[in-house]
């Protein structure tokens, strides 16, 4: 969802020029090469106002992904919880894996490791609002008898997504269908009803 400007603080045609500028320099030369200078520059706009609206050139970009991009929590309603988790699984490789979308979000996710504003941000306005609705649809499937009781929502959602994380941010492991496939099944299995810790 789009970071609106406020209007008591932003002109929006500057604030408009400013993502527009940004997005671009994004495009041209990927993350590294935007400064909070070139982005001044392109949007034809003095660098006290990008100070005075964003703290930091991660901040600023974070709010050109939110604004450029949307997508997910890709989830489809009335399915079963294993569909729902393995098309959640796959949406999210999508994301991280084709298209300028998820570089952006890898870009940014190092960036927020020593920026804790960027960080919270982060937390509360992109990865929340997608982790929410596959929270509610496991813990659904606990109240009916499908999935274990006896773990916490978000240990066990981390099970799928932490090992993806791994790949894309550390290991730089191929992230395919088959290995998104691999890890939800290992999920599921660990969270069927009757499943014990090894």
């Amino acid at each position: 969802m789009p970071v609106e400007p406020d209007p008591t603080r932003r002109s929006h045609e500057s604030w408009r020029a400013i993502l527009d500028a940004t997005f671009e320099l994004l495009e041209e030369g990927g993350y590294e090469s935007v400064t909070m200078g070139a982005i001044a520059a392109r949007a034809g706009v003095g660098r006290q106002t990008l100070y005075r609206w964003w703290p930091s050139k991660a901040a600023v970009v974070f709010e050109v992904f939110l604004d450029k991009t949307n997508i997910g929590p890709f989830l489809a309603g009335g399915e079963d919880f294993p569909t729902q988790l393995r098309a959640f699984a796959h949406g999210f490789r999508t994301l991280y894996v084709e298209g300028p979308a998820g570089t952006r979000l890898r870009e940014l996710t190092g960036a927020a490791q020593t920026d804790p504003d960027l960080a919270r941000a982060m937390a509360e306005q992109w990865f929340e609002p997608r982790r929410a609705p596959v929270r509610q649809a496991l813990q659904e499937a606990q109240k009916a008898g499908v999935v274990r009781i006896d773990i916490a929502p978000d240990t066990a959602l981390d099970l799928v997504f932490a090992p993806m994380h791994y790949r894309l941010l550390v290991s730089g492991g191929p992230v395919d269908a088959e290995y998104v496939d691999a890890i939800v099944d290992l999920a599921l299995a660990a969270l069927a009803p009757g499943a014990t810790p090894a």
